[in-house]
C-alpha cells in the first residue's frame, strides 16, 4: 500500500513538473509574440526546455514568423511605391493640365494676337493629348495587373511583328536622322503568342529607345532560340545607372519629367512579356542600354 502511494506521489508531482514546464513554455511564446507583434522584432521564438512536440510547435511558428515578416517589409515596399505613385500620377497629370488652363486663360484675357490664337491653340491641344495619353495609360496598365484571364494565342510570325511595329517608327527615327537596323536570319520566325500584345511590347521598347536614346537602335533576333536583343546608345543627359528598376512602374530616368514619358512603357513590356510566359532584363554598360527578350517557350 505505501509503495503504491509513492509511486502515485511521484506520477502525480511528474505531472506537476511537466504542467508546469509546459505553462513556462507557453508563457514565453505569449510574451515572445507579443514583443514581436508590438515592437515589429524580427526575432524568432527561442526555447530551451520543453518536449520534442512543443520544440516542433516553435519550429512552425517560427516558420509562420518568417513568412509574416517577409510580407509585413513587402507591404511597407507596397505602400512607399504606392505613395511615391500617387506622387507620379498627380505630379504627370497637373502639368499638362496646368499648362492648357493657363493658355486658355490667355486667350480668354485676349493677351495674344490674332496671329498666335492658332498657334496657341495648337499647343492646347497638344497638352490636352498629352492629357489623354497619360490617363489612357493608367487606366491600360491598372486592367493589365487586375486581369487574371490568360491571353488568346496563335501561331504568329514574330520578324512580320517585330516589322510592323519598325515601319510605325521608321518616320520618327528618319526625321532625327537615326535608324533602326533589324538584323535576323530568314523570313519567318513561328511561335505561339499574342500577336497584339507582341506589338504593344515593341511598340514600347522602341518608344523608349527613341525618347531615351540616341544613334541607331539595333535589333538582334536568334530564330533559333526565340531571343531578341535591343541595343541603343545612351543619351547624354540620360542616367540609366539603376537598370534594376527600369521596369517598374512610373520610373523614370527624366527626373523632371518633360519627355513626355509616363515611366509606364517598359513597365507594360515587362507586364506582358511575363503574361506570355518570356523572360526580359536590361542592361546599361559603358553607355549602350540593352533590352533582352526571351520567347524561347514560345
Amino acid at each position: 500500500m505505501t509503495a503504491a502511494v509513492i509511486i502515485l506521489a511521484a506520477i502525480c508531482l511528474f505531472l506537476l513538473v511537466t504542467l508546469l514546464l509546459q505553462t513556462h513554455v507557453l508563457n514565453n511564446i505569449r510574451e515572445s509574440l507579443k514583443r514581436i507583434n508590438t515592437t515589429e522584432s524580427r526575432e524568432n521564438l527561442h526555447t530551451v526546455v520543453g518536449t520534442p512536440a512543443e520544440k516542433s510547435v516553435v519550429n512552425e511558428i517560427n516558420d509562420l514568423l518568417d513568412a509574416y515578416k517577409d510580407e509585413r517589409v513587402m507591404y511597407k515596399r507596397k505602400r512607399h511605391d504606392l505613395d511615391q505613385m500617387m506622387t507620379n500620377i498627380s505630379h504627370d497629370l497637373r502639368t499638362p493640365l496646368t499648362s492648357a488652363i493657363a493658355y486658355i486663360d490667355l486667350m480668354k484675357r485676349g493677351n495674344i494676337s490674332q496671329d498666335d490664337q492658332e498657334q496657341t491653340l495648337e499647343v492646347i491641344s497638344e497638352k490636352l493629348d498629352r492629357l489623354y495619353m497619360l490617363t489612357d495609360s493608367f487606366f491600360e496598365f491598372s486592367k493589365i495587373i487586375s486581369n487574371d484571364a490568360p491571353p488568346e494565342l496563335e501561331t504568329i510570325n514574330l520578324i512580320a511583328v517585330l516589322e510592323d511595329s519598325i515601319v510605325g517608327f521608321f518616320d520618327n527615327f528618319s526625321n532625327s536622322d537615326r535608324q533602326i537596323v533589324f538584323n535576323h536570319e530568314g523570313n519567318s520566325c513561328m511561335i505561339l503568342s499574342n500577336k497584339i500584345m507582341l506589338l504593344r511590347v515593341f511598340d514600347n521598347i522602341i518608344g523608349n529607345a527613341y525618347k531615351h536614346g540616341k544613334g541607331a537602335l539595333t535589333i538582334n533576333l536568334d530564330t533559333e532560340n526565340k531571343r531578341l536583343v535591343f541595343r541603343n546608345e545612351i543619351a547624354d543627359d540620360e542616367n540609366l545607372t539603376d537598370t534594376a528598376h527600369v521596369f517598374d512602374e512610373f520610373y523614370t530616368t527624366d527626373v523632371s519629367r518633360t519627355k513626355g514619358s509616363t515611366g509606364l512603357g517598359l513597365a507594360i513590356a515587362k507586364q506582358f512579356i511575363l503574361i506570355l510566359g518570356g523572360k526580359i532584363s536590361a542592361e546599361a554598360k559603358d553607355y549602350i542600354f540593352t533590352i533582352t527578350i526571351d520567347l524561347q517557350n514560345q
